[in-house]
């Protein structure tokens, strides 16, 4: 009897015991930390990827991958005396970080692929532009795009209708970047304007005075060797005050053909098809006009247009062929129809360039 009590106690104890581990949180699991390999290290894989034995290439090759934006340097270096296969290898590794998906990696991919397109090893440079042209409207384009956002430029997108090679229409895109007094990436930044592929104009804030580029950081230097590296890129030249409309090239009148949405003119209630014909009571006879006159202003100004809206086809041809005609009786004589007809004044508060869209 005696020890049946003894066994029940114990049992007793022992669920007991079990119920107070199993109350008790359970432990953390401790983070594996992966040391960094040292600069000998990851020079011995860069050398390994030359080393007769395959077994030996492929582990260097997984151990740089996994070494991380600590090798690029050394990889970037290693490239004039690297054999076929081992640029080949290089390449297989800057291609795993920058398809990766992590920031960390992608973009010491990307900087060392920019400096090998211009090694004399041409079987690394053709490498390295094939990557970069692989990837250029998508993960470079991309994250370019979003770079700049994040430094205080402004992208706009404009898409028209065009042919690939292959067979069927497609839509294709060009970008216009802004880059006014809330830029934070000064000459550093610019590479990312390097990197949208299809980037066909850049706006910069200019004193209309001086004509010295007034955006944060940016020199006429720096521009300049921006344009060298993209020849088709149309580069103008702001003042810091934004109405914000939209011409056709080579129109002989101001007639607005886009108006963006959250603009001063869309504020303004301007439309496509106005003819703008007078700023502050000064006559405007082109779009460059337009753009003299917003130049000598300040953002919050509030200036006067005059417009006419509603000309037809007809109207249009006679404006664009009174321009640079002497003014003659009869060419007031119907201008002033015109404007007792279809003409308005409209007062607009001009914006500035570059800035972020109020929420």
């Amino acid at each position: 009897m005696r020890r049946i009590h003894f066994l029940h106690l114990i049992c007793v104890l022992g669920l007991a015991a079990g119920a107070t581990k199993a109350d008790d949180p359970p432990a953390t699991p401790r983070a594996v930390v992966v040391p960094k390999p040292s600069p000998d290290e990851i020079e011995q894989s860069i050398h390994d990827l030359n080393a007769p034995e395959f077994s030996r290439r492929e582990t260097a090759t997984r151990n740089l991958i996994a070494a991380g934006a600590d090798a690029a340097e050394f990889l970037v270096k290693a490239v004039p005396t690297s054999s076929l296969e081992a640029t080949c290898r290089i390449t297989t590794i800057l291609r795993a970080w920058y398809t990766s998906g992590k920031d960390e990696l992608i973009e010491p991919a990307e900087v060392a692929f920019e400096q090998l397109v211009e090694s004399k090893n041409r079987h690394m440079a053709n490498r390295a532009a094939a990557v970069l042209d692989q990837y250029a409207t998508t993960i470079r384009q991309d994250r370019a795009i979003a770079q700049i956002k994040q430094l205080g430029g402004t992208i706009e997108v404009s898409t028209a209708m065009g042919r690939l090679r292959v067979a069927g229409p497609d839509e294709t895109r060009s970008y216009l970047v802004i880059l006014g007094r809330s830029w934070r990436g000064g000459e550093e930044g610019l590479k990312f304007l390097r990197r949208v592929s299809s980037l066909t104009q850049l706006y910069l804030l200019q004193d209309q005075a001086t004509g010295k580029i007034v955006t944060p950081g940016v020199t006429q230097d720096s521009i300049d060797e921006l344009q060298r590296a993209l020849p088709t890129l149309a580069v103008d030249y702001r003042g810091s005050a934004f109405l914000g409309v939209k011409t056709l090239p080579n129109v002989p009148i101001c007639r607005i053909d886009d108006v963006p949405a959250d603009t001063p003119a869309d504020r303004a209630k301007l439309m496509a098809g106005d003819i703008v014909i007078g700023f502050d009571n000064k006559p405007v006879n082109s779009f460059q006009d337009l753009v003299k006159f917003i130049g000598t202003k300040q953002p919050g100004d509030v200036i006067k247009l005059e417009l006419l809206r509603g000309a037809d086809n007809d109207e249009m041809i006679f404006l664009g062929q009174l321009k640079g005609q002497p003014e003659s009786d009869a060419s007031k004589d119907y201008l002033d129809k015109l404007r007792e007809r279809i003409g308005m004044k409209i007062d607009v508060t001009l914006g500035e360039w570059g800035a972020k869209p109020k929420p």
